[in-house]
């Protein structure tokens, strides 16, 4: 795993409407493509959900920030719901110190 999956590892495993709303049980990162394929364990629910992320890096003044530009769900309610969240704000996380440096220098 390359230093720009293990960030954007890290922003999903720790970011705070995730761990509100459930447990991650299995990440798989296509860098490539720009996505990330998530298992979640919804509070609640008897077995885990997937979801689908559509993410690029964005360099800016204050360094580079993972942007997640689109999320996707085998369950057609969460999607709407998703929709409606995203369409409001952006999910956005800025790499830390000389992490962010690194990315863009190599990505």
């Amino acid at each position: 795993m390359n230093f720009r999956d293990k960030a954007l590892e890290i922003f999903i495993r720790n970011h705070p409407l995730i761990k509100k709303f459930g447990e991650v049980q299995s990440l798989s990162i296509n860098a490539t493509n720009g996505t990330a394929d998530i298992s979640i364990l919804l509070c609640g629910e008897p077995a885990p959900i997937q979801f689908r992320g559509y993410y690029y890096f964005d360099d800016t003044d204050k360094g580079t920030d993972i942007v997640v530009r689109q999320i996707s769900c085998e369950r057609p309610w969460i999607n709407e719901a998703l929709n409606l969240y995203l369409s409001k704000t952006t999910l956005r996380y800025t790499l830390p110190g000389i992490a962010g440096g690194i990315a863009k220098i190599f990505f």
